[in-house]
């Protein structure tokens, strides 16, 4: 599976944060919005064209010196977990059995972001991204595809978690820094293994946060309050396979996890 091609036009969201609005809703109380909205695109990237990793770590789904998780800083690829192909596109693997980060059962292959950022208060932040899931997990059938984490103090805390699994694509927000406390809103349905879809995950630097997302003709959104203990908090973005699936319940197979392709990536402002 890991090896496999994916041979699918691509179309590309438009990753200048200027080119991209989903529209904002009032801030009192959760405002959400799932109603169609254009979206600017871009034509499919030309052969060789390649996601530029500055401004990224990748964390790995084995073990480090150190008895954590191995990482590389600056990102860069590194076979079988992170290839680039020979279109540019960049292929994700994250295994079921491997090995995790302290706060998490899960083992990822994963883009952390160097550059931190105070939620809610440090102007218009995005992260962009064009993808494909090919393969999820055989247990639990989840992979998170794009986050905003908890950095420095509250580097152990997820906030906001784009998931996809069984066609499914919804976003998660924590309500508290501590516990499972959170809200649900779900974005799009229908979408195949294999099969191209776009996302944008927006702090909008005045409180609020926007998270959209489209395939086909489909291109809803939502737009909600940053949750009071998270705003003001220092974070960053990631990206990449973060699998969830169940090893205890579906063994360890070598090739069961979580396969996913980027074709466009790209944090605004940019890294570097």
């Amino acid at each position: 599976m890991r090896g496999s091609r994916l041979g699918v036009s691509v179309v590309v969201l438009a990753l200048l944060a200027g080119g991209l609005w989903f529209g904002l809703a009032g801030r009192r109380g959760v405002s959400v919005q799932l109603t169609p909205t254009a979206v600017p695109v871009a034509p499919s990237p030309a052969p060789g064209r390649s996601i530029d990793l500055t401004g990224w770590k990748l964390v790995l789904p084995e073990a480090g010196p150190n008895g954590d998780v191995a990482s590389i800083t600056p990102a860069s690829v590194f076979p079988p977990w992170l290839v680039r192909q020979p279109d540019g596109t960049l292929r994700f693997w994250a295994p079921v059995c491997g090995a995790s980060t302290p706060n998490s059962e899960h083992p990822r292959t994963e883009l952390n972001s160097l550059t931190n950022f105070t939620a809610g208060t440090s102007g218009r932040r995005t992260l962009a991204a064009s993808l494909a899931v090919s393969q999820v997990p055989a247990a639990g059938g989840e992979v998170i595809i794009g986050q905003i984490h908890g950095a420095e103090n509250i580097s152990s805390v997820p906030f906001v978690m784009l998931r996809y699994g069984s066609g499914q694509l919804s976003v998660v927000v924590k309500k508290r820094q501590s516990g499972s406390d959170s809200d649900k809103f779900p974005l799009l349905g229908g979408i195949p293994l294999g099969g191209w879809f776009n996302y944008l995950i927006s702090d909008n630097g005045d409180g609020t946060l926007t998270v959209a997302a489209s395939h086909g003709v489909d291109s809803p959104n939502v737009t909600i309050p940053i949750p009071v203990p998270f705003l003001g908090s220092t974070v960053r973005f990631q990206a990449g396979a973060y699998q969830q699936g169940d090893a205890y319940v579906g063994g360890c197979g070598a090739s069961d996890g979580a396969l996913v392709t980027f074709a466009a990536l790209q944090q605004t402002p940019d890294a570097r």
